[in-house]
């Protein structure tokens, strides 16, 4: 409420946001370099390059949830 009634809370949640942005972007990275996923797998096999994209965009955004959110 503080936030609210000092103007600061929209300055706030944006930085938070583009935090977020940036560590589920850093985590998507390094889980696609532990499961050696590939950009050419994109070309060679789309089905499973979307299906683990999917899933570690799921895993990152959980984990930036559990991070960031959920303090």
């Amino acid at each position: 409420m503080i936030m609210f009634t000092k103007g600061t809370l929209n300055k706030h949640l944006k930085e938070i946001q583009e935090i977020a942005e940036e560590r589920i972007d850093i985590i998507i990275e390094q889980l696609k370099k532990q499961n050696n996923l590939t950009e050419e797998m994109k070309n060679t096999d789309q089905l499973y390059w979307i299906g683990m994209m999917n899933n570690f965009k799921n895993t990152a955004e959980e984990i930036v949830l559990k991070e960031l959110i959920y303090v």
